[in-house]
């Protein structure tokens, strides 16, 4: 019968010996190798602009693995480099910009003569800073008539997230004329303008505890444009429309307010049912103005039914819907009879609604 005198649960490099009955005792190394983990370290981290930061890991094991760093997929030499230095519990990154932003992969490896293996974890580095803004191009002057809505919007990129005021000629906006839209990164105020003291100077404040900034919007009265005086089918092709929007440019209209393009939206027949004839859920296709008055909707389902509208654009907003109407994408390519309907209202015969005229004709393609 075989005896043994050990610990245990040996550690690695400890002495077990093995006696047989009657026989020399012997004696063997015994290695107990522990496996690789990242202990504490935190998936997301953050480091301040323009500071020397750490990114931070704790890569354990026996044998002591050899870490290695990767940034968005590529490897970080480390060695004689000016920006990175390897430490034993993370990656050292001199002056930070918003540019090192991103995902750091600390992989950690061990090759020994009797075994090999590898491990790694991905972190992701957030850049603190003050807010700047997405981009110049925001209009600081913007329009609306009286009874017509108007979203402005104010977007700017902050870490921590930055949080977004909106104040009206110094004071707090209020009331149901007005809807405030928010995103990590973004703000949308909606107004209902009801009358002429919803216009004036709208500030947006974006603020994070490293720094803010501030922009005014002014906001002021146009003209309401003119629907389309003409919106009808062209043609019919599998995945969409081609389309004949026309308006009239009144000599009345300012300048500045004349139509520049159209607003499409469309349903398909099953969508409008589902809705219950609620155009809010619609899908829309802007177009800008261009000779001849042909647009193309497109990227639409196969031998489908779709009720659709049109409106004319211009810096004030949007002009009232036309009248709805029905048109079908073609099955195939072969020429074919399409039949459509122009109805008079916007309420449909067959789904529930009272209709007071339509008018049905085919067009051949």
């Amino acid at each position: 019968e075989a005896t043994s005198s050990a610990a245990s649960t040996p550690d690695a490099g400890s002495t077990a010996t093995v006696a047989s009955s009657g026989e020399a005792r012997k004696s063997f190394e015994l290695l107990v190798n522990q496996k690789i983990s990242f202990d504490k370290t935190e998936l997301v981290q953050s480091a301040g602009e323009g500071r020397d930061a750490t990114v931070k890991c704790f890569a354990k094991g026996d044998p002591r693995p050899e870490v290695s760093w990767l940034y968005n997929g590529g490897y970080i030499n480390t060695v004689n480099s000016t920006k990175y230095k390897k430490l034993s519990d993370g990656l050292f990154i001199k002056n930070v910009q918003q540019a090192d932003a991103g995902e750091y992969t600390c992989r950690a490896m061990r090759i020994t003569p009797t075994f090999a293996d590898t491990e790694q974890i991905t972190i992701l580095l957030r850049i603190q800073h003050k807010p700047h803004w997405f981009d110049n191009d925001t209009s600081l002057v913007q329009y609306a008539y009286i009874g017509g809505m108007v979203n402005i919007s104010c977007d700017a990129m902050g870490e921590p997230p930055p949080s977004f005021t909106w104040v009206h000629e110094g004071r707090a906006i209020t009331g149901r004329n007005y809807r405030l839209f928010y995103a990590d990164y973004g703000s949308t105020l909606q107004i209902h303008v009801r009358n002429e003291t919803q216009l004036g100077d709208y500030k947006c404040k974006v603020a994070n505890p490293l720094g803010m900034l501030e922009r005014i919007v002014k906001l002021r009265k146009g003209q309401k444009p003119s629907g389309p005086t003409r919106f009808q089918l062209l043609r019919a092709f599998i995945d969409g429309f081609d389309l004949d929007i026309r308006s009239v440019k009144y000599s009345n209209m300012e300048e500045i307010m004349r139509t520049y393009g159209y607003r499409v939206q469309y349903m398909s027949e099953s969508d409008f049912k589902h809705s219950a004839g609620n155009w809010s859920y619609a899908k829309h296709k802007d177009f800008n103005l261009q000779r001849g008055g042909r647009f193309v909707l497109d990227g639409l389902d196969r031998n489908t039914t779709y009720l659709v509208r049109a409106a004319t654009r211009n810096l004030a907003g949007l002009s009232d819907w036309s009248t709805v109407k029905i048109f079908a994408t073609l099955t195939n390519f072969a020429r074919r009879t399409v039949t459509y309907i122009i109805w008079q209202t916007c309420l449909v015969v067959g789904l529930g609604y009272s209709l007071s005229e339509y008018v049905k004709f085919s067009v051949y393609i």
